[in-house]
């Protein structure tokens, strides 16, 4: 699937690194040719760290990129493939994610404020620790039983596909 960039030029407060658009588009296709060499070309995109706000990267493969830390604040991300990603500490605060598929992404203390999980795939995804995440944002998406969620959500499984979902506490976000 093709990707497009968008450059951005809000910068966040604190240590991130600034990508340039023709930077990113290229991580982003080196990235691609690795994942589909199984690792004899290309190189895995490392953008942890990254000041990625409100970059607007559809469709791109990311599937095992490295994003832990990155600053992904209103970045478009819509129908990306980030499985088995490390998004940990991300701030993803009010990220599109529709139709990703982040299957079993690390996003471990991730911040999820008012992201757009709707027909997200995160089976097997690890949420542990995650700032507000709601049940709203999971009862829009994909999950199962081998998800792992934060403390303050409660599922209660009525099958293999069905559960009830019970926000028991708050967790607040850093940011």
């Amino acid at each position: 699937m093709e990707f497009e960039v968008e450059e951005t030029n809000q910068s966040p407060s604190g240590n991130y690194k600034e990508i340039a658009k023709e930077e990113l588009s290229s991580t982003l296709e080196s990235h691609k040719l690795w994942v589909e060499s199984n690792g004899s070309q290309g190189n895995q995109a490392n953008l942890s760290e990254a000041n990625l706000k409100g970059a607007a990267i559809v469709g791109a493969s990311l599937q095992n990129a490295i994003l832990n830390k990155a600053y992904l604040y209103g970045a478009y991300l819509k129908r990306c493939n980030l499985k088995d990603s490390n998004l940990s500490e991300a701030n993803l605060r009010g990220a599109n994610l529709r139709w990703s598929d982040l299957q079993n992404a690390n996003l471990t203390s991730a911040n999820l404020t008012r992201a757009d999980m709707m027909k997200t795939d995160l089976r097997k995804a690890d949420l542990t620790n995650v700032q507000n995440l709601s049940c709203e944002q999971l009862n829009s998406a994909f999950i199962d039983k081998s998800t792992k969620l934060p403390d303050y959500i409660d599922i209660s499984w009525i099958s293999d596909t069905e559960y009830e979902c019970k926000k028991v506490s708050l967790r607040q976000n850093k940011d």
